[in-house]
């Protein structure tokens, strides 16, 4: 076991220095990024409607097929932005009204407010933003990409805590669970009045 940590750490260190050579070598160079070619403004330059479909499923196939919308909005607050979820469920359109809120956007750090007592920490990197939690013994690890040319990515996968496994030995252990559902929906900025 001891020789399987060490080979992986080799590896992982291999890969960080071959890594950190790529960047030192195009630091001075003006080539773009083409799977990146700008960073847009967080959230301001994303306000707008995204309309899609949400996919739910587990192992077994599709649970679900649902209309969903993310609306972005600002407030009066620069540092405040509605963020709504809605679903369209049973033809009742069922709203998840939460703020987002920038708390240090040079480190990438967000908050969602679910306006009920509960906020989520969140993470803006490369046009994602990320947030994982825990509610009712399940991790929810959530991932909402931005798009430059109007779409957006939503993933939520859904993970249960009841069943872990532990493995390796007494300096590292290694919890993993089971990934129960995901969530997925591509997002198109529509045109509303």
């Amino acid at each position: 076991m001891k020789k399987i940590v060490f080979i992986l750490a080799i590896i992982c260190m291999s890969s960080c220095l071959a890594q950190k050579k790529q960047v030192k070598e195009r630091a001075g160079k003006n080539a773009e990024d083409k799977a990146f070619p700008k960073n847009y403004a967080f959230p301001k330059e994303y306000v707008g409607t995204y309309a899609g479909n949400l996919n739910i499923a587990d192992a077994s196939g599709v649970l679900q097929n649902i209309p969903m919308e993310l609306i972005i909005k600002p407030t009066e607050d620069p540092k405040k932005f509605s963020y709504t979820l809605a679903y369209i469920i049973s033809k009742k359109r069922d709203e998840r009204n939460y703020t987002l809120i920038v708390v240090d956007p040079e480190k990438g750090f967000y908050d969602l407010d679910e306006n009920n007592g509960v906020v989520l920490r969140a993470n803006y990197m490369r046009q994602t933003l990320f947030s994982t939690f825990e509610v009712n013994n399940r991790i929810l690890n959530s991932s909402v990409e931005f798009k430059n040319d109007g779409r957006v990515f939503f993933n939520i996968i859904v993970t249960e805590k009841g069943d872990p496994r532990k493995t390796g030995d007494d300096k590292t252990v290694v919890t993993s669970y089971h990934a129960i559902v995901i969530q997925k929906a591509a997002l198109r900025k529509v045109d509303r009045d």
